[in-house]
């Protein structure tokens, strides 16, 4: 073997290093193919809380009613009406613009708002079914209401804000994770898919 044939080399030295050579071997071998076992002692920890916003757009919309803004408010002192949550009646929307809610509202408590836009020239006497899906650090929330569009076309575009009450800012912590609205025409007044 040329091990042994080193010149300034003994047996045992050579003998060491073919020990060392076929030990490297071997671990290189079972780190291959067993290389789950190695990375078993990695931890995962959690780092800093990360936060995001932002609101989801459907592709399409009802033509005279759209969605211009969402954000968070206050609710105002003089608490809204809450919007109807059956088909019939539904809520018949004022003439000019309103704030409604959607759930019991308080005033002062801290509440997510949608803002729609009626246009001019609306469709008269038509409800719309609007679904609303809270989720909050309590956990999630569903609610629908019905809305029905005056019995004479608007002259010009008019804007209803609706509320969802959050609950007291004193009494804790408030965690608004997400909030999505769904929005449809029903087919007649009374009636909704």
């Amino acid at each position: 073997m040329a091990l042994y044939n080193q010149p300034g080399r003994t047996t045992q030295q050579a003998r060491v290093t073919r020990r060392t050579l076929l030990g490297g071997t071997l671990i290189a071998m079972l780190l291959l193919t067993g290389g789950w076992v190695a990375s078993a002692a990695f931890t995962v920890t959690q780092g800093t809380t990360e936060t995001g916003g932002g609101s989801y757009h459907s592709t399409s919309a009802i033509a005279f009613w759209t969605e211009t803004s969402v954000g968070v408010t206050t609710v105002p002192g003089v608490a809204p009406a809450v919007l109807s949550t059956a088909v019939t009646p539904p809520t018949t929307l004022a003439g000019t613009a309103t704030t409604y809610a959607i759930n019991t509202p308080t005033g002062g408590d801290l509440a997510h708002y949608w803002k729609f836009t009626e246009s001019a020239g609306a469709a008269v006497n038509t409800e719309v079914e609007l679904a609303f899906t809270v989720s909050t650090g309590a956990g999630i929330t569903a609610v629908t209401s019905y809305v029905e569009t005056q019995a004479t076309a608007p002259g010009a575009a008019i804007v209803f804000s609706l509320l969802y009450d959050l609950g007291s800012p004193s009494g804790g912590t408030i965690t608004l994770n997400s909030v999505t609205e769904v929005s449809q025409q029903c087919s007649a007044v009374g009636t909704c898919p």
